[in-house]
């Protein structure tokens, strides 16, 4: 076997393992139908890696690095609901997918608890790993967030 073939061999098992971890429109869809009839619980654990890394950018008191789903839910998502009145309504405004991620660019609508507005705006980058979406970066107006969770 000379180098050339060698060569060729080393891409096709590139391309398998980048074929392989390549995510579906019709993963990505069912995984947003759920966050937008507002079953968060359920999107998170059929589409979020137990071990996933999970990163709020910005300076928001739920900004950081969370390094399971226990933790985001425990935390995060706890304290937001805990500053709700009611659940979010979220939608879904764009996707775009490439490889093994998806990109959702999303607004909510809710109410907090002392009443005021909760409508932001999200992007999140999902990467999946074959499985399920094993780590995801979340870019959102983090002021807003600070003036709802005391």
């Amino acid at each position: 076997m000379n180098d050339k073939d060698l060569a060729k061999i080393r891409y096709n098992k590139k391309s398998l393992r980048a074929f392989a971890m390549q995510i579906t429109r019709n993963y990505v869809d069912n995984a947003i139908q759920l966050l937008e009839i507002g079953a968060i619980d359920q999107f998170l654990a059929n589409y979020v890696a137990e071990n996933v890394q999970w990163i709020i950018t910005g300076s928001s008191v739920l900004a950081g690095v969370y390094t399971s789903r226990i933790e985001f839910i425990n935390t995060a998502i706890s304290r937001l609901k805990s500053s709700l009145d009611g659940g979010i309504q979220w939608r879904v405004n764009n996707v775009i997918m490439d490889g093994s991620f998806a990109v959702l660019e999303m607004t909510s609508k809710a109410v907090s608890k002392n009443g005021e507005p909760y409508n932001n705006q999200y992007v999140w980058i999902l990467e999946f790993d074959g499985k399920m979406f094993h780590k995801v970066r979340v870019y959102f107006d983090d002021i807003l967030v600070d003036k709802i969770i005391k």
